[in-house]
């Protein structure tokens, strides 16, 4: 079961990628009629020149690495080994902090918190970002390069902390109760409580929202409503791991500072690409029908 679910949440990313790549080359086939929008609604990224930016060779680099995180941590987690018989989980052992809330194991509330990363990962961004392309308020090749960033986030989010949680191997707050997820006692997955890796999905993908969308809309009246959803989100979700017995509260702390900082990093470095490329280097531009390039001094 472990394996088919890691195996999903690899192919989401790379849905993700692929979804805004295959957008960003075929929008004016379903694009919807042009709309007089509001200045301050206006996006800052244009044919020459946008708040982000993707490199050949940066992104190269960047793909090994995360590619090499996810590995890693893929490798790491199927070896860990399930329940040992001779292994008794003793409620005193629990930290004063954790041991205030912790639950017995929901399944009802894990699919909730399933259901809102997808909506923070997946669902919002593409929304956002697909709405704006079909009113031909974002460029069409910017849709590739949030797919791109997007699919980092989440590839390097998913790397480091599967690699956390195999060298910790923290059991989950239900092995302390009467009621356990049997299939994750089988395979091992009891044991990668630290850090909660959905809350670390969630807040990347709030941030990561939150970051571009303030870049490329920096006068919307709508970046705090974006915002404040995307990080309700996310704080909901981390709540909705607690009360289904899987993670204790410093799991979510930890997988919230997580999520933050890759959601903040990647697309902040493409925006260092960004500013150099645009200064004198070439820049693509995509109308529907053609690929022209512009040098820019």
């Amino acid at each position: 079961m472990k394996g088919q679910f890691v195996g999903r949440k690899v192919f989401l990313s790379l849905l993700i990628a692929v979804f805004f790549m295959l957008n960003s080359f075929f929008p004016p086939a379903y694009a919807l009629p042009v709309v007089n929008i509001p200045e301050e609604e206006i996006c800052a990224a244009t044919e020459e020149s946008s708040p982000f930016a993707i490199s050949y060779y940066h992104d190269l680099g960047i793909a090994a690495g995360v590619v090499g995180l996810t590995v890693t941590g893929l490798v790491m987690e199927s070896r860990v080994e399930g329940w040992d018989k001779r292994e008794y989980f003793k409620k005193s052992s629990i930290n004063s902090f954790d041991s205030l809330w912790y639950n017995e194991y929901r399944p009802a509330v894990d699919d909730l918190g399933t259901l809102a990363v997808v909506a923070n990962v997946f669902a919002l961004p593409v929304g956002i970002y697909t709405t704006q392309a079909l009113f031909q308020n974002l460029p069409p090749l910017e849709l590739a390069t949030v797919g791109v960033m997007l699919a980092e986030s989440y590839l390097a989010g998913y790397g480091i902390r599967n690699i956390i949680k195999s060298t910790v191997k923290r059991p989950r707050p239900y092995m302390y109760t009467d009621k356990w997820d049997w299939n994750s006692v089988r395979d091992g997955d009891y044991t990668l409580s630290f850090p909660s890796g959905h809350t670390t999905d969630a807040f990347m993908g709030a941030t990561f929202l939150s970051y571009t969308f303030w870049k490329y809309y920096p006068d919307s009246k709508y970046r705090i409503p974006v915002i404040a959803t995307s990080y309700t989100i996310a704080l909901t979700t981390g709540l909705l791991r607690v009360a289904s017995g899987n993670h204790f509260m410093s799991d979510v702390a930890a997988g919230a500072v997580l999520g933050t900082a890759i959601g903040f990093f990647v697309p902040f470095f493409h925006e260092k690409i960004a500013s150099v490329k645009y200064k004198g280097q070439q820049v693509l531009a995509f109308d529907g029908q053609s690929l022209t390039a512009t040098l820019r001094f």
